[in-house]
């Protein structure tokens, strides 16, 4: 991605997060809001109420939702911490409110309010993303498309599998979804191309070979040696095996026929929020 493209997917990221934070603050802001006009107003009737109150309580389910997506969380966790992410959100909110006197403009305790709940909200997506129970192992980075990873990865064509450096290209709620590396020279072979060496092998230093065209393979959570990624799939790389990301392969290796699967615009998305 060029430099534009991480500037623009920047900015969208923080107002997505400053509106994440403004609806989290809405029970403080809105009856300042309110209270400011002339006459003063104030909420009443059960229709404000429910637009006071469940408009944090759907962000915050959202927001807790996107950060365990992919992942089985059994009811009551999930709004464990929905409930805790409303309560931290309420609490940074009173606090950066607090910090304003009486004539303090409502439009710059409203972006304080706002800024502190957004702040809450994304901290607690961190770790709802990289502390899930759904990852097999606790505490373990959870991997991400594009990453290289060491994994205990089985064998396409065998049974049986071997520690080795694997690309991921997708994740599910019990495995994630890979691509073989392998350091034996296959620029023979059409369902391989190079992949250069970007620091994430120190061991050979040397340039490796990567899977493209075939289904991904099934890698358990459990099965990644390393607690964090290696390092980036080469970009030129990357573009290239999502151009031809076929359909995951199937239990017992059986080939989607419906033929390839090109990653959908929410994964693209969701991917620059973990």
């Amino acid at each position: 991605m060029s430099c534009v493209g991480i500037v623009f997917v920047g900015y969208l990221l923080l107002n997505l997060w400053m509106i994440i934070g403004y609806a989290l603050s809405l029970p403080f802001t809105l009856p300042d809001l309110m209270a400011g006009q002339q006459p003063p107003l104030e909420p009443h009737g059960f229709d404000q109420h429910a637009v006071l109150y469940g408009v944090p309580a759907t962000a915050a389910a959202a927001v807790m939702a996107v950060a365990g997506r992919g992942r089985p969380c059994p009811w009551w966790m999930f709004l464990l911490r929905t409930g805790l992410l409303l309560a931290l959100a309420s609490a940074a909110t009173a606090w950066a409110g607090g910090q304003y006197g009486p004539l303090d403009g409502s439009t710059t305790r409203l972006l304080a309010q706002s800024g502190a709940a957004a702040v809450v909200a994304f901290l607690s997506y961190r770790v709802v993303l990289r502390n899930s129970p759904a990852s097999a192992v606790p505490g373990r980075r959870r991997p991400a498309p594009g990453e290289i990873w060491h994994a205990v990865v089985p064998f396409r064509d065998s049974e049986g599998s071997k520690q080795r450096y694997c690309v991921v290209v997708g994740t599910r709620a019990d495995h994630v979804e890979v691509l073989k590396i392998t350091s034996k020279n296959k620029d023979h072979r059409a369902d391989h191309i190079r992949m250069p060496n970007d620091g994430w092998d120190l061991t050979s230093g040397l340039d490796h070979w990567v899977e493209i065209g075939l289904p991904p393979l099934r890698v358990p959570y459990a099965d990644f040696t390393n607690p964090r990624p290696k390092g980036r799939c080469p970009k030129p790389v990357w573009r290239q095996l999502q151009a031809h990301h076929p359909a995951p392969v199937r239990p017992a290796n059986h080939v989607n026929p419906r033929g390839p699967a090109a990653p959908t615009l929410w994964a693209r998305i969701t991917q620059y929020l973990g």
